[in-house]
């Protein structure tokens, strides 16, 4: 097995207790303070998991984007009714690049106009001082901003990075399920036990290889650990997804941790 850092052995098991705090969450408000909470482990002050196509719509802040808008509330208004999305310069990085951006690396970096210069002095005086953002894709087709920040300077390594995109990517996952399905039932909680009546029969190697993913690992160093083929690995994760009926094979993780099926 290839050696870890320490960094990223703490990035692991962040991840694991991360998603069996998710497992136990019946609706999508659990699952963004479970998310905020994670956001505090990884060293930030808070978190925002934001619909694009909302942001420049301040009449529904309230109703849609601030449940999951963990940054001030002062700062996400103005954020709407100045159209802040057209300026920010981190935002049209992101957009450009899905790659996970530092704020100071970036400022320090990019050629900045004033008006965009000026909006990250704003943001400093709101205390957002330090970040971390990209985009991931939503289900419907939307795009989703997802950013960390923190109050006072910090080093965020790439180890950082990668575990805060995981545990966006995660987050995200259990969110849609969990909106999906508070539309779908009557109440959040209602389908859950149908859900579980139905869950599918999992190999062992189809389980073992899941675990794996929720530790982050690829195929190849799924393959060293278990003592397979990189691509025999594959086949056990795309039968685990085929059978969860999952899109990918960290939303199958994630499913088979919350149907049990596998600890994380």
């Amino acid at each position: 097995m290839p050696g870890r850092s320490m960094e990223q052995a703490e990035g692991e098991g962040m991840l694991d207790r991360f998603m069996g705090t998710l497992a136990g969450c019946a609706t999508p408000e659990a699952a963004f303070g479970a998310f905020i909470s994670a956001s505090h482990e990884l060293g930030f002050n808070a978190c925002s998991y934001a619909d694009l196509s909302l942001l420049a719509q301040p009449e529904l802040y309230a109703e849609r984007l601030r449940p999951t808008f963990g940054l001030p509330v002062e700062w996400g208004l103005r954020y709407a009714r100045q159209s802040y999305h057209r300026l920010d310069p981190v935002l049209l990085a992101c957009r450009a690049s899905r790659a996970p951006l530092v704020w100071s690396k970036f400022k320090d970096h990019a050629p900045l106009r004033r008006p965009q210069r000026r909006f990250m002095e704003e943001a400093w005086e709101f205390g957002l001082r330090e970040g971390l953002s990209f985009t991931i894709g939503g289900g419907q087709g939307e795009l989703i901003a997802v950013t960390y920040v923190t109050d006072e300077a910090r080093a965020v390594s790439p180890a950082d990075a990668l575990t805060a995109r995981s545990a966006a990517t995660i987050f995200h996952l259990v969110h849609d399920q969990l909106q999906q399905a508070a539309v779908e039932t009557s109440g959040p909680g209602a389908a859950l036990p149908e859900i579980m009546d139905r869950r599918p029969v999992l190999s062992a190697r189809e389980q073992q290889c899941l675990e794996w993913v929720c530790r982050g690992k690829s195929s190849w160093v799924i393959a060293e650990i278990l003592g397979l083929r990189p691509k025999t690995v594959d086949h056990y994760l795309a039968n685990a997804s085929r059978k969860l009926e999952a899109s990918s094979r960290v939303a199958a993780a994630v499913r088979a941790v919350q149907l049990g099926l596998i600890q994380p």
